[in-house]
């Protein structure tokens, strides 16, 4: 049976380190030996003990950018930027390290401007609720809008008008996930122009 080799990135991770430099400080004492094993580089103290240095340096750097920040109103750049992340995919966790936010702040952006929240796993029979200033009948054609059903954002490329369910739309949905189109009616579709006025590329 072949044996799958580890790329090292996949064990250098700050999880791991943290770990690692748990152990370290731990009784009785993980070896340097173990150390190196678990964020998958050839057994090297001068490297283990670099890496952990620029991780400790580079963790308390991202500390002092939040206590700096911590407190303060969320910027025009930062509401876009995290707003922007969102729809292309980006996790809370990811904006919230990049920002040097916590989760809830870019949580409370997203709510705040009626950003379609991610289902956290995509239901196609369930999908999830428009925000109340995301809500509208009539969509035009072309326009880039959020299908809650596929979690995804999508053109709109025609548009049919049903007496019972009201205006219904052929679009194509943009994530890369799918790439394929789709029948949806409006109340499953979210307008993102709001977000457009704010500066937000869709």
């Amino acid at each position: 049976m072949a044996t799958r080799i580890t790329k090292e990135n996949d064990l250098l991770t700050d999880a791991n380190i943290e770990r690692v430099i748990a152990g370290l400080a731990a009784t009785p004492k993980m070896t340097k030996k173990d150390a190196c094993a678990i964020i998958g580089i050839a057994y090297n103290t001068t490297r283990l003990d670099s890496l952990i240095e620029k991780y400790l340096d580079k963790k308390a750097r991202d500390a002092s950018r939040r206590a700096a920040l911590r407190g303060k109103p969320a910027t025009q750049d930062e509401i876009v930027y995290a707003i922007q992340e969102y729809l292309e995919g980006a996790t809370i966790d990811s904006i919230s390290k990049a920002t040097y936010r916590g989760p809830t702040f870019v949580k409370a952006i997203l709510e705040k401007y009626d950003v379609p929240i991610r289902n956290t796993s995509t239901d196609y029979f369930k999908p999830g609720l428009i925000p109340d200033g995301a809500v509208r009948l009539r969509y035009a054609v072309g326009e880039v809008v959020y299908s809650a059903r596929y979690d995804s954002t999508a053109r709109i490329d025609t548009e049919q008008h049903d007496p019972r369910h009201g205006w219904i739309y052929r679009i194509w949905l943009l994530s890369d996930r799918w790439k394929q189109s789709a029948y949806q009616p409006a109340e499953e579709l979210a307008s993102l122009e709001h977000l457009r006025k704010l500066g937000v590329r869709v």
